[in-house]
């Protein structure tokens, strides 16, 4: 079954931002030639640049063709206009207008004008009244690839400061970094840069491998294991700064030597850096041990021989540290060495038989 041939149909134009009222006074909708063109030739003289001008004079010139043409018994031409908060004042405003013209006279059909996006946005509610024909969009030289760069950098731009996942980056991250400038020029102003600088790397390190995200299943996993971590990371945090602060207080020294005087730097009651880095390393596999005897899972055989073998380690690395300095002994180094050694080969010799979990039934 064929369609009917629409006999009657309405050139609309649409000023969604309602330029054209704001700057011609004229209560719209406007309906009629001679009053279309009237507004238009107003808004034109007061905004020769503006491309709704173009749009108007468009439309006007489509009715008359179409008028011409013969292809429609009924030709009318209309301009409704929206508001200029755009939005969803200015569709309600839109929908009124068209109900209000449409109250007064039926169509067919309706052909729209359109000057750019903002106003083809419309499409959806103008079919909602009637039919829409066609859709004359006004391509005006050299202005529509700056209108649309500007609409859609106006509408990231608002997702950015309204959008919950965005305005985080776009107003905290920024937020923060101008109250940690002023927090840090007025207690310790000599180091405000390089403070700024070093947490954003680190916030930078964190968010690109992912570690926030790692850390939280840690915590959902066994909150015993992501304290354990974070422990572990300050005391290693610590053990860096007593280290290099110690090495650069010397000053000129060697860098093989400062390796040595790095690793043995007192932290106090007969603690040195290396210390602290041996027991950062094993706060993790402590925690999991704990959380296997709590009946949290099972502690692997491998996990057991790295915590031998970090053990057995830490006085081959204090000898071969003393070495370093000067101070050491290539005896006892050989010798640690040698036990380190004895220790791996046992462990490999064991850790086919400690296969199965300690910590399960």
């Amino acid at each position: 079954m064929s369609r009917r041939q629409p006999r009657s149909v309405l050139i609309l134009c649409v000023d969604r931002d309602d330029d054209v009222g704001e700057v011609t006074g004229a209560r719209t909708p406007v309906v009629g030639r001679d009053e279309v063109a009237r507004v238009a030739m107003e808004f034109a003289t007061r905004r020769p640049e503006d491309s709704d001008s173009n749009a108007l004079f468009a439309a006007l010139r489509l009715y008359d063709e179409t008028k011409q043409s013969g292809s429609f018994s009924d030709v009318e031409i209309a301009l409704v206009a929206g508001h200029r908060d755009e939005g969803l004042k200015a569709d309600l405003k839109i929908s009124k207008e068209l109900d209000e013209l449409l109250s007064r006279r039926s169509f067919d059909g309706a052909i729209l004008v359109s000057d750019g996006p903002t106003d083809e946005a419309v499409l959806p509610l103008v079919q909602s009244k009637l039919p829409v024909l066609s859709v004359q969009r006004v391509v005006v030289q050299q202005s529509r690839g700056v209108e649309e760069s500007f609409i859609l950098f106006i509408r990231y731009a608002r997702r950015l400061f309204e959008e919950e996942r965005y305005k985080k980056y776009a107003l905290g991250v920024p937020g923060a970094l101008i109250s940690m400038y002023i927090l840090l020029q007025l207690t310790l102003p000599a180091y405000a840069w390089p403070l700024i600088l070093a947490s954003i790397g680190v916030a930078m390190i964190v968010k690109g491998f992912s570690l926030d995200v790692q850390l939280a299943r840690m915590y959902a996993s066994s909150p015993l294991l992501f304290t354990a971590v974070i422990a572990s990371g300050l005391i290693a945090a610590l053990a860096v700064v007593t280290g290099l602060s110690s090495v650069a207080a010397m000053g000129g020294v060697e860098w093989v030597k400062a390796v040595g005087y790095f690793l043995l730097a007192s932290v106090g009651e007969q603690v040195i850096v290396l210390d602290l880095l041996v027991t950062a390393a094993l706060l993790p596999f402590v925690a999991k041990a704990l959380h296997a005897l709590l009946g949290g899972g099972g502690f692997r055989a491998e996990e057991v021989g790295a915590v031998a073998l970090i053990i057995a380690l830490r006085q081959v690395v204090y000898e071969y540290s003393r070495l370093l300095v000067g101070a050491g002994s290539i005896l006892m180094l050989l010798a640690w060495t040698l036990a380190a050694l004895l220790v791996l080969s046992l462990l490999a010799a064991l850790l086919p038989l400690m296969r199965r979990p300690v910590g399960r039934a």
